[in-house]
């Protein structure tokens, strides 16, 4: 029977989610259960290629640690007191407690937040708030791929463009700005490697000197957070020099001759100085890529992550591509467009059920443009024109602002938030200022919290309610491009989940299914969700079940119709390539792309003279879970903040010590890497945890000793004017020697923190991996 998990030892072809690579595997089940994972030879995509997070993700599944039955708090938030319980017992109170909230306050008082892409069913709280009335899905968006899909789409019509990879012998140069594939996107690297082989040209931009950078005709090492002026520095190199497409321009394009004034302001001379890249690497790294066509440019979160300037510096990016001409090229960036066939993006999360209303109260709407209603709606009309009516298609990318969640339930302002469901998310490691975090869940102003999740994170230590989360291995698969984004038009690949949930642990939308029959919903929630994904694919001609059968994704070329010559070339306000935004302009934003310095760092740089950059990526591990996993631990045993021998030296700080990193927002502990992958004045610290050590208070497996968010700022006024995109790369900082550890801390909770001393050993790691763990 079609979507069930049998018992027979067997091998099952699947799809790996232990990152958003997507590899196909072979499961080698035994008695119903996975007992290991090995790369599927046969799969087009992967060719049997598997990480070590793919080998160890059985071992992550069956760990004894994972929450396996429904949990109750039984004391008061963050004593560690618990009571088990049943679903029906946990989903009964909590759709009451959520009934009376939204009677007295409104439905936007319960808002939802969720961390990267964790199944296919990762989405699902988006349908539900869409459904109960709430506009408060608030994503990582802002912080994961958004300010590249919104800075292109306000410059090209839909975005981001660099999904697909060089194509090796027509490919001629490869850009890699902000992104170390080989600990990322391993598949990624290897055709990059495959277009090196065959003659491209590499240049990679990165504040780290990765083993990318090592191998690169040139690398541009700049510092963090100045994307923009040294993307308009290549501009200036670019225009002055004449090396731009002159016949793409003049078809395609509208603002040129704004961008050429804006460019003139960033000669090299004045780049340099604000990038710390010599001249003339400025100069020789713009020549190569404009004349190198055609070439391939691929930012990635480096960008996404540095606050004030991340859709700016992404506009920036995108105007390099448009003017040499590498926009729809072969062996360049494409546009690949929304899916025609298969239901995606916001209407498949019932995006239109939510009224106009009250999509304009979500959070951040007064701040940030893109979250505003009514600009939003612009850009939504101007991408649907291009893209055959569709509307919706960005609403991913206009949720709710995170730091601004943590004021409405602190404050109550601009309403009170009152209930919150995280999944997948632990917001006092992930998100700037874990201590205000800390504060906002804790506060009695959040009446309810609950949280689904494979392991009782720090977040979870302050629940109401933790629920056990069914794993990706425990979960089908279905995706549409990227999961329900669907940026690669046409495109899906499916599987049943290759083994039954074990224990209580239910997937993500069998919570939101069961929540949202108990609060008026039940006509839109099949009972399962292939059936779903049915509905999704019926125009297609191809069922669920076979698509789950195939070897490899399903794509269907776009249907061309005699009215598509009436479509504008691209779904901008204009139709054409805008590198003046006429969008921008109406919002009331600088319309062409410029630099702009956070004002923490015009406050602080003198007492604060280093640069904090964090997010470093390394395969070993993916975002949360990683540090349950023993092979990790084993290799990665403690934090790391890298410190060039230079600024070590004059601290008198050695390779292993403990150190304190302080910024204007927090302080906590760190060991010494002495290495100098990064500039003397730049430091790179580790977002952390210890899940062995104690959850109850004051511990709280030591989230604020040691996790560098507490140092991260949140400040609305260092986050992105067009969508909110917060700082997490760029923070003034100053470290000092300590005699103290995180590891063995006795009072750690956001308003009273100390040190204690701490005696364990640190591990040596000459590991080539070890030593590349910087910016991804």
């Amino acid at each position: 029977m079609a979507g069930t998990v049998s018992n027979a030892n067997e091998l099952k072809p699947i799809i790996c989610c232990a990152c958003g690579q997507n590899c196909g595997v072979i499961a080698h089940m035994e008695s119903g259960r996975v007992a290991a994972l090995t790369g599927d030879k046969a799969h087009p995509g992967s060719k049997g290629f598997i990480c070590i997070k793919g080998t160890d993700a059985p071992k992550l599944l069956n760990r004894p640690d994972r929450v396996n039955w429904p949990l109750k708090r039984a004391g008061r938030r963050g004593e560690g007191k618990w009571e088990r319980i049943g679903w029906d017992q946990a989903l009964d109170e909590i759709a009451a407690k959520v009934k009376d909230l939204a009677d007295r306050h409104g439905p936007e008082t319960v808002a939802t937040t969720t961390g990267t892409i964790h199944g296919s069913d990762f989405g699902m709280s988006d349908r539900f708030l869409n459904l109960l009335g709430s506009p408060n899905l608030v994503s990582q968006d802002k912080i994961c791929t958004g300010p590249l899909a919104v800075g292109e789409t306000i410059t090209f019509g839909l975005g981001p463009s660099g999904y697909g990879p060089p194509a090796a012998g027509v490919t001629k140069c490869v850009v890699l700005w902000g992104m170390h594939p080989s600990a990322s996107k391993p598949l990624a690297w290897s055709a990059v490697v495959a277009a090196r082989r065959a003659g491209s040209k590499l240049i990679v931009v990165d504040p780290m000197r990765s083993s990318e950078a090592r191998q690169a005709d040139i690398f541009v090492q700049h510092r963090p957070g100045t994307d923009a002026a040294l993307a308009l520095g290549w501009l200036n190199v670019i225009i002055s020099e004449r090396l731009y497409d002159h016949e793409f321009v003049a078809a395609s394009t509208v603002g040129f001759e704004a961008l050429k004034e804006r460019a003139a302001e960033y000669p090299p001379s004045r780049v340099a100085e604000i990038t710390w890249v010599p001249e003339e690497t400025i100069i020789a790294a713009a020549r190569m890529y404009a004349t190198s066509n055609p070439a391939m440019l691929t930012p990635s979160n480096g960008v996404c992550q540095i606050g004030i300037g991340a859709v700016q510096a992404s506009r920036a990016i995108a105007c390099l591509i448009a003017i040499t001409g590498n926009l729809g090229r072969a062996g360049g960036n494409h546009i690949y467009g929304p899916p025609r066939k298969i239901i995606g993006n916001g209407t498949a999360m019932l995006a239109d059920k939510l009224s106009q209303e009250q999509r304009d109260k979500r959070i951040g709407a007064d701040h940030f443009a893109l979250i505003n209603g009514d600009s939003y709606r612009m850009l939504d009309d101007a991408v649907a024109r291009r893209w055959y009516g569709q509307h919706n298609i960005l609403s991913v990318f206009s949720s709710g602002h995170e730091p601004m969640l943590w004021t409405a339930i602190l404050d109550r302002t601009p309403y009170p938030v009152t209930a919150l469901f995280v999944q997948y998310r632990n917001p006092l490691g992930g998100a700037s200022n874990s201590g205000r975090v800390g504060e906002a869940l804790k506060s009695p102003n959040l009446e309810l919290l609950v949280v689904h999740d494979l392991f009782k994170s720090p977040t979870a230590e302050y629940a109401d309610y933790v629920l056990p989360a069914a794993d990706w291995l425990e979960k089908p698969f279905f995706s549409l491009g990227t999961a329900y984004i669907g940026m690669r038009g046409d495109y899906a690949e499916a599987n049943h989940a290759a083994s039954a949930p074990a224990y209580e642990r239910r997937s993500d939308y069998q919570l939101w299914r069961d929540l949202g029959r108990r609060l008026g919903q039940a006509d839109q929630w099949p009972e399962r969700i292939e059936e779903l994904w049915e509905q999704w694919l019926a125009a297609t001609g191809i069922s669920f079940d076979e698509l789950a059968i195939r070897c490899g994704p399903w794509m269907d070329a776009p249907a061309h119709h005699e009215s598509d010559r009436d479509l504008p070339a691209y779904g901008t306000p204009s139709g054409q390539i805008e590198l003046k935004s006429s969008l921008l302009e109406k919002w009331g934003i600088e319309p062409t792309p410029h630099h702009e310095e956070s004002a923490i760092f015009r406050d602080h740089r003198v007492e604060y003279p280093l640069v904090l950059t964090t997010g470093g990526r390394q395969i070993e591990g993916f975002h949360q879970n990683a540090v349950q996993s023993a092979a990790y631990r084993r290799k990665f045993p403690d934090p790391v903040v890298q410190i060039h021998p230079e600024t070590a030296a004059a601290l008198g700080i050695g390779e292993g010590d403990w150190v304190a990193i302080e910024t204007p927002v927090g302080r906590v502990s760190q060991r010494a890497r002495i290495s100098d992958l990064f500039d003397r004045r730049v430091i790179h610290g580790e977002r952390w945890w210890y899940p062995e050590r104690n959850g109850a208070e004051p511990e709280v497996h030591g989230i604020f000793d040691t996790n560098i968010n507490v140092c991260t700022d949140d400040d609305l006024a260092g986050c992105d004017p067009i969508m909110g995109a917060w700082p997490l790369r760029a923070v003034p900082a100053r470290i000092v020697p300590s005699a103290c550890g995180g590891h063995a801390g006795s009072n750690k909770t956001p308003s009273d923190r100390t040190d204690n001393d701490q005696t364990d050993s640190v591990q040596t790691d000459s590991d080539q991996n070890r030593s590349d763990r910087g910016i991804a």
